[in-house]
């Protein structure tokens, strides 16, 4: 009499880059049934990453360089991104045919420049396409399976976690746009300024751009309202041009430095005045401009601190306090800056999330 062995099920919640990331590494697993819980479509979250041609990662010298680009959870991705790291991501995608190159400024994107592209040859790769269109909200419906994996940083994966006891730090925006007082001097709107942090625009009633996401991810945890003070002008570079040209108009001096329209806000009546009238206190008003910061912009959220703490996730992802569970993705409390240190997270936790799933089958296969 032969006796087959029951297939290992496991449930994976959210068919976001993080779950199916995870599935593609667990589907090779010798009898192993994988079920996919999304309530969109999947890989939906991918779609405006990169301003659509999908920013997959960034290039780092080692583990411990590329954790520094997380506000938070820096020193609990070491060892994540040991197991799994940058180049092991790009020959994986290579691996299922998405070849990949790096920009000047080291960042990676496919060749495709395609978010949707990389979206289809993932799914093409998915052996397995039980992915079933329903909301999971009760722990106890996942009963029957042998592992989970939480792999959605909705309000739904972190209810999940609750109901198995762990401790989630409350979600806040991050990555996101910043909302002025009012009363604040009226910038004009889509005026862009350059700074060796990047870039900032100035929308109806705050601010955007790569720079301020920057800044909204590093003071995710502040309370409002909080003031923030960027860089504008170099002031030995203003006072040598003002050198030069004595009789000139300041304001049109200003201006070779940052847009006209931001520059007339700025000195208001001091615009029109000669350089050789200039004095220290406007000068001054130049090297920085700060501003007060009353709310995140939501619209321009791209993802949110906060999540499962991470002192109950051991270093393959998986929960301390309940063996068959594991998590990946945004669900924990890990955030990065922009550049694709966000879909490393994913790419990484999830595959070592696989990876603590197997080493769980080869122990109880030695066993």
């Amino acid at each position: 009499m032969t006796f087959t062995q029951k297939p290992t099920k496991v449930a994976i919640i959210g068919a976001g880059p993080a779950g199916i990331y995870c599935a593609l590494h667990l589907q090779d697993t010798n009898n192993i049934s994988i079920d996919i819980y999304e309530k969109s479509k999947p890989l939906k979250t991918l779609l405006p990453t990169g301003g659509g041609r999908c920013n997959l990662a960034h290039y780092a010298l080692n583990p411990k360089s590329l954790a520094k680009n997380y506000p938070r959870g820096k020193k609990f991705l070491y060892s994540i991104f040991a197991r799994h790291f940058v180049n092991d991501t790009l020959d994986f995608f290579k691996s299922i045919g998405i070849e990949t190159y790096m920009q000047e400024d080291e960042r990676y994107f496919p060749i495709s420049n395609s978010a949707r592209d990389m979206r289809e040859k993932m799914l093409c790769a998915l052996k397995n396409k039980n992915i079933i269109n329903k909301k999971i909200t009760d722990i106890k419906q996942l009963n029957n399976y042998d592992f989970v994996v939480i792999a959605t940083g909705s309000r739904g994966g972190y209810s999940l976690a609750e109901q198995l006891g762990h401790t989630i730090i409350t979600p806040k925006p991050s990555l996101c746009g910043l909302k002025l007082a009012p009363g604040s001097p009226k910038y004009p709107q889509g005026v862009t300024i350059n700074t060796p942090e990047g870039e900032i625009l100035f929308t109806k009633d705050g601010l955007t751009g790569p720079y301020i996401y920057k800044i909204s991810s590093l003071k995710a945890r502040d309370n409002f309202p909080y003031d923030i003070t960027i860089p504008l002008i170099s002031r030995e570079e203003l006072q040598n041009k003002i050198k030069c040209n004595p009789k000139k108009i300041f304001g049109n001096i200003v201006s070779e430095f940052i847009p006209k329209s931001l520059s007339r806000v700025i000195l208001g009546e001091n615009y029109n005045i000669k350089c050789s009238n200039v004095k220290k206190t406007t000068l001054d008003t130049l090297e920085t401009l700060t501003f007060q910061v009353i709310s995140p912009d939501n619209k321009g959220e791209i993802v949110t601190s906060g999540g499962v703490e991470l002192n109950e996730i051991n270093n393959f992802c998986g929960s301390k306090l309940n063996p068959k569970i594991y998590f990946c993705g945004e669900i924990m409390n890990i955030d990065g800056f922009c550049g694709g240190y966000n879909l490393q997270n994913c790419w990484s936790s999830a595959f070592c999330a696989a990876q603590g799933i197997k080493n769980h089958l080869t122990q109880r296969k030695n066993l």
